[in-house]
C-alpha cells in the first residue's frame, strides 16, 4: 500500500503553490512591461501634441494682441477679424499637420 505522510503532503502544496507564485510573477511582469512600452509611446505622442499646441498658442497670443492693439487704435472689429482667422487657420493647419504625420 501507498501511504502518504500528512508533512509529505502540505511539503508538495507548498512547493506546488510556490511555483505557481512564480509563473504568475512573471507573467504579471511581462504584462507590466508592455503597458510601460505603451505608455511611453503615449507619453511621446502626448509630448508631440503639447509641443504643437504650445506653438500654436504662442501664435495665437500674437494675434491676439495685434487685434488688441489694432481695436485700441481705433480701427474697429472688422479691421482686426483678419487677424482672429489668421490665428484660427493656425491651429487649424497644425492639427491637419499632426493627424497627416501620424497616418
Amino acid at each position: 500500500m501507498l501511504t502518504i505522510d500528512v508533512k509529505d503532503a502540505l511539503i508538495s502544496l507548498l512547493i506546488l503553490a510556490i511555483i505557481v507564485l512564480i509563473i504568475f510573477s512573471i507573467v504579471a511582469v511581462h504584462n507590466l512591461i508592455i503597458t510601460l512600452k505603451k505608455t511611453h509611446k503615449m507619453l511621446d505622442d502626448f509630448g508631440d501634441v503639447a509641443g504643437i499646441a504650445s506653438t500654436r498658442t504662442k501664435e495665437l497670443d500674437k494675434f491676439i494682441t495685434e487685434a488688441q492693439k489694432k481695436m485700441k487704435g481705433g480701427a474697429g472689429l472688422l479691421s482686426s477679424l483678419p487677424a482672429i482667422f489668421k490665428a484660427i487657420a493656425g491651429i487649424v493647419k497644425g492639427v491637419n499637420e499632426k493627424k497627416k504625420k501620424d497616418s
